[in-house]
């Protein structure tokens, strides 16, 4: 007799396909392009650190020699 869980794989293999199920491969590029686009935004959100403000400052002042 079957274990327990080799009868709740088939009940799950058994439902039907919904439209993510249908395309996992959607499915994951849209959870990544999701994670992508909050980790993006979380790194513009922070403010540029006046070290990095004073070298671009000093690179400017170089340029215009």
């Amino acid at each position: 007799m079957p274990d327990k869980a080799a009868r709740r794989a088939r009940k799950k293999a058994a439902k039907p396909l919904t439209p993510d199920a249908a395309s996992p491969s959607a499915a994951m590029d849209r959870y990544i392009a999701d994670q992508l686009r909050a980790v993006y935004e979380s790194v513009t959100a922070e403010p540029i650190p006046d070290r990095l403000l004073e070298l671009l400052d000093r690179l400017d002042e170089g340029g215009e020699q």
